[in-house]
């Protein structure tokens, strides 16, 4: 218990310490990073791991989302479990960051928009709101965090394969696969013809 109080106290100054200050949009994406992971370690769950794909993901939904400027609606272009998000050409965008459909379909996207991504206001928006039963949940292991001006794109993943947001891997281990067997078969055919 005084485990948990003297983490909660730390994170609650380590964002006092933010409060106020400008950022830019990689500081906001750290801070943010490290408040969640705090967050979560509070919680007694594993940190969330980087992963790339759900990161290029965020970041091109938080291109789209500066687009349409205004904060109106955020939770609007949220996702649950199973469903893809209100995002324009979301397939496209999942081809871009080479993440199959299919791996994507367990995964989430939690945008948040927060005039000058006040850190206090952005980690609110992630723990007080509709998204703090995502990431109280030892489900989702893997993020990716983006922001544009005033938006902020968390996109969380599983470790599933229908979560991951992975799609290079399984080309590579396939093609892997692929050159295994064709030593072997080449292996094959020169002890057959010595």
């Amino acid at each position: 218990m005084a485990i948990l109080k003297l983490s909660l106290v730390l994170l609650v100054l380590h964002v006092v310490q933010l409060q106020g200050n400008a950022m830019s949009d990689c500081d906001a994406q750290t801070y943010l990073w490290d408040d969640l992971n705090g967050y979560r370690r509070s919680l007694h769950l594993n940190n969330f791991t980087d992963n790339s794909n759900a990161a290029c993901l965020a970041n091109k939904i938080a291109g789209q989302l500066k687009k349409k400027g205004t904060c109106e609606n955020a939770f609007n272009h949220s996702s649950t479990p199973g469903t893809k998000p209100n995002v324009t050409d979301f397939d496209k965008l999942l081809h871009k960051c080479d993440i199959k459909d299919k791996h994507a379909v367990d995964g989430i996207i939690l945008p948040v928009c927060v005039p000058r991504l006040d850190p206090i206001v952005v980690f609110s928006n992630y723990t007080k709101s509709q998204y703090a039963k995502y990431l109280n949940n030892s489900n989702y292991t893997g993020a990716g965090i983006a922001s544009e001006n005033n938006w902020m794109v968390v996109v969380l993943g599983t470790n599933t394969t229908s979560g991951n947001f992975s799609g290079a891997a399984s080309l590579i281990a396939n093609i892997s696969m692929g050159n295994y067997m064709l030593a072997l078969f080449l292996g094959l055919l020169l002890v057959s013809v010595s």
